[in-house]
């Protein structure tokens, strides 16, 4: 891919681009806001916003890294909205997950959907940017570094983010297991 041509308006440099981003992305879009459709609205807002910032695109910066660096804030954002509009959805989900614990066999019970569940209930707990560390981290298995360069955050404070949002994490499942 030629970042001249992309920032020149070549539509198809610019589709390449898509094509080899769009997999990748999706995936770690879809890990942090657990949801299918916010998933692909969040990659399609990416890349409109890199098509209209692509002037912008520094030479010999990441090019990845730029494009993960605004579905990241994208998601943050998305996160922030939605973290108000959860909380009743996290009560259904704590009763669930008791039930669970309280059986005989829980660790059979466990399918996917509830495992979903339950890791959308314990992401709902942690602050958006705990959540984006956390998924960054632990999940894509990124090294501080690379979540520094994405989030602009830095190396302390995503070691503190993921620090509470690990006790907070632990908390949870201590609280529903024991």
């Amino acid at each position: 891919m030629n970042i001249d041509e992309i920032r020149a308006g070549n539509h198809k440099e610019f589709n390449r681009l898509v094509e080899n981003q769009i997999d990748s992305l999706y995936l770690l879009v879809l890990r942090i806001t657990c949801n299918e459709e916010d998933a692909r609205d969040v990659v399609q807002d990416t890349f409109m916003k890199v098509w209209v910032k692509r002037k912008t695109i520094k030479n010999g910066s990441s090019l990845k890294a730029y494009i993960r660096r605004i579905a990241v804030n994208k998601c943050y954002d998305l996160l922030r909205m939605k973290k108000y509009r959860q909380r009743t959805n996290i009560d259904i989900e704590r009763v669930m997950l008791n039930e669970l614990s309280e059986g005989k066999d829980a660790d059979y019970k466990l399918n996917n959907d509830e495992a979903l569940s339950l890791l959308k209930m314990l992401a709902s707990e942690l602050s958006p940017r705990q959540k984006l560390v956390f998924t960054l981290v632990e999940i894509e298995e990124l090294s501080h570094d690379e979540v520094s360069e994405i989030t602009g955050m830095s190396k302390t404070n995503i070691k503190t983010n993921l620090r509470h949002a690990r006790l907070r994490i632990e908390g949870i499942i201590r609280k529903y297991v024991n």
